[in-house]
């Protein structure tokens, strides 16, 4: 019998209980006899899973939320992207299969990114640690603390944690340092004009390598996960009113909202008045006021389906 592709998938990720057989059995069978679902969680070993999908000839698929899928493209970055990676959405807010443009349905996506392509994405660096989807600061960052340590999952969850800390967290100065490239590294046509254009302020801060936080919300609608820049964006925080008037747009894809500013970021220091804590793809990492910020083109493998953007 040939080798058979790994679905990873956490137990614990997301709001419900998975079920890989009920996956599996929805699933054509051609492509049911090419799988084998196993269970992974921390301590987050990938290696021997690495190992299969690479004798199965790849990709390796992994069915759990953004912090899943984090770890699991930090393994296969570390091992040198021996195999593309295939983010099955099965988490909470799934920010980096939506920006992809991934079927929400896991087996839908299964099957979608089967059919699929391979391309090579950018990774960004937060002191040099790897993130994939997005890093920030501020509101977004004590949101994702707030949602490790809590009891709930799911978006009601986030929403909770939304809620109480909108009442609590203000705005931060923040210092930029941009390092722009050099003339034998010209920026892409009709992003270099702006790039100048930094917040002094901000209440929410991060920086972007797709478009999506999760959930539908579209952070960062001009991020590009090829271009070789991150995206910065900034939320002002929403007073009561703009909870009914500017918040709903960011929900919608090519929505507009006041709330809501961005451009692109070549990479370099950005300086905080005091420590705050940050996330990378949603995972807490420990507080600092000082990040310095770069981005590896085209330095991840990731398998996709054909609806994404970019190629």
């Amino acid at each position: 019998m040939p080798d058979r592709i790994p679905l990873l998938f956490n137990p614990r990720s997301g709001r419900g209980q998975k079920d890989p057989d009920a996956l599996l059995s929805r699933l054509a069978l051609p492509f049911r006899e090419r799988l084998e679902a196993l269970p992974l969680g921390p301590p987050w070993d990938f290696e021997e899973a690495i190992g299969r999908a690479r004798a199965a000839g790849g990709p390796l698929l992994v069915w759990g939320g953004d912090g899943t899928i984090h770890h699991a493209a930090r393994a296969l970055l570390k091992a040198g992207c021996p195999v593309p990676l295939g983010a099955v959405p099965g988490g909470s807010g799934n920010g980096l299969a939506r920006g992809l443009r991934t079927p929400l349905e896991p087996h839908g996506a299964v099957q979608r990114l089967l059919e699929g392509r391979e391309f090579r994405m950018d990774v960004g660096l937060l002191d040099g640690e790897p993130f994939f989807n997005l890093c920030g600061t501020g509101f977004e960052a004590q949101v994702a603390r707030a949602f490790e340590s809590g009891e709930g999952r799911g978006f009601l969850g986030y929403a909770r944690d939304c809620l109480n800390l909108w009442r609590t967290t203000t705005d931060f100065l923040v210092t930029w340092s941009p390092e722009f490239p050099s003339e034998a590294e010209p920026l892409p046509p009709r992003r270099a004009p702006s790039l100048q254009r930094f917040p002094s302020s901000a209440w929410s801060l991060c920086l972007a390598n797709l478009p999506q936080y999760g959930s539908g919300l579209w952070i960062a609608p001009g991020a590009n996960p090829t271009d070789g820049l991150l995206q910065w964006a900034v939320l002002d925080r929403p007073g009561a009113f703009d909870l009914l008037s500017e918040l709903p747009p960011l929900f919608k894809e090519g929505g507009h909202s006041l709330l809501r500013r961005e451009g692109p970021f070549p990479g370099g220091r950005l300086e905080t008045e005091a420590a705050l804590p940050w996330h990378l793809d949603g995972e807490p990492v420990a507080s600092r006021d000082r990040a310095d910020l770069a981005v590896e083109p085209r330095a991840f493998r990731m398998q996709v389906t054909g609806a994404c953007p970019w190629s």
